[in-house]
């Protein structure tokens, strides 16, 4: 057995204060592509009926104008066109219940706080004989510094609390110190949480918030990422680091598994976090998990031992001033510094030339001698 599945999108009512005939604006057919979800994005549009199998292989859209929208206890009624487009005029005011129809089909939504000359708009999604409203929003002809409020998904916010400017569905709303948050608090206005906003039309069509009503929070995403660490900053436990292109920050909160912080965060780690998606992409990690150690690092390049070196002879091409020398014995040439000793004479009588002496003390790489002691020989 087959069932269907009605998807509504968004529904135009205006209230004029009493009853009447529907007013519809057909227009084409639309089909979606098989495979495609049901969704409603458009102004001004209705509902689209969709078949569905039984064991979901297959999925394709009919376009219909079989869909009756209608209000209770009225005559006041309409079908869709094939894009299950549709408006209904003259709808009263107060509280009015609006009913969707198609073959083996029912399903119907409560709208409450119609007021003279109001139009509503309101995103409505049918599944069977259940529907739930997904946004609704109010305005009048006259709006500025009318009463306002709308239902739906919180989007595209910005600012700091308690100033915030948001979107639900076309209307901005935004908020100050005066705004009052319910079931919930202001932090919790983020994209894709769901809120009820009441307040004041603004002259550019917008709303001043006087309450947020917290629907649903949005719900965290879970996210993780699995590689290398590089760019690692900050000290342990709360660090900062990037792994591919994904940057991830740990706190107090972390834990840390198969390593400590400080392994798990140094450059060159293969780990995997996992945390919750933050508004900037980057993943506040509840979890990081050591997968592989950074390679330690080389060893530095070991001291190379000084050769002892001697040399016998007579001083010659004395330069410099005591105890700072150079002089050549034979072929070699010695250097002497503060640290040189000298026997058996001074320094300025065992440097100068023609001095015969015998020169013990370090072989340089450039073959001269660095002398740690140098003797007179009598």
């Amino acid at each position: 057995m087959k069932r269907l599945i009605l998807a509504a999108t968004i529904v135009a009512i205006t209230a004029c204060g009493g009853g009447g005939d529907a007013s519809l604006s057909p227009v084409g057919p639309s089909r979606s592509p098989a495979g495609a979800s049901i969704s409603g994005t458009v102004s001004g549009t209705g509902v689209t009926a969709a078949r569905v199998l039984d064991d979901g292989s297959a999925f394709s859209t009919l376009a219909t104008s079989s869909v009756t929208v209608s209000i209770a206890g009225t005559n006041i009624s309409t079908t869709t066109d094939g894009q299950g487009q549709f408006t209904l005029n003259n709808v009263p005011a107060g509280t009015v219940t609006l009913n969707f129809s198609a073959p083996g089909q029912s399903a119907s939504i409560t709208l409450s706080g119609i007021g003279p000359d109001d139009k509503v708009q309101i995103t409505v999604t049918l599944n069977g004989n259940n529907a739930r409203v997904d946004s609704e929003h109010h305005s009048s002809p006259d709006t500025n510094g009318h009463e306002a409020e709308v239902e739906g998904v919180v989007s595209a916010t910005t600012g700091t609390c308690p100033s915030l400017t948001f979107m639900v569905g076309t209307p901005k709303v935004t908020t100050n110190s005066a705004t009052t948050f319910r079931d919930g608090v202001c932090t919790d206005v983020k994209d894709g949480a769901r809120v009820e906003v009441k307040g004041t039309r603004q002259a550019d069509g917008s709303i001043l918030a006087t309450r947020v009503e917290i629907k649903q929070a949005q719900a965290q995403q879970e996210a993780e990422v699995e590689g290398l660490v590089s760019g690692s900053t900050g000290a342990c436990p709360a660090v900062t680091f990037t792994v591919g292109t994904t940057k991830v920050t740990t706190n107090s909160a972390t834990s840390f598994r198969d390593g400590t912080c400080a392994t798990a965060t140094a450059n060159g780690a293969t780990v995997e976090a996992k945390g919750t998606k933050q508004g900037d992409g980057s993943i506040l990690a509840t979890r990081v998990e050591l997968k592989k150690a950074p390679a330690p690092a080389p060893a530095p390049a070991p001291t190379p031992v000084q050769q002892e070196a001697e040399v016998k002879g007579l001083v010659s091409g004395s330069t410099g001033t005591c105890p700072s020398v150079t002089f050549t014995v034979g072929t070699t040439k010695v250097t002497t510094n503060s640290a040189t000793s000298f026997r058996d004479g001074t320094c300025a009588d065992i440097t100068k030339n023609g001095a015969r002496v015998e020169v013990k003390g370090a072989r340089r790489n450039d073959g001269s001698i660095l002398a740690t002691r140098v003797e007179l020989d009598r």
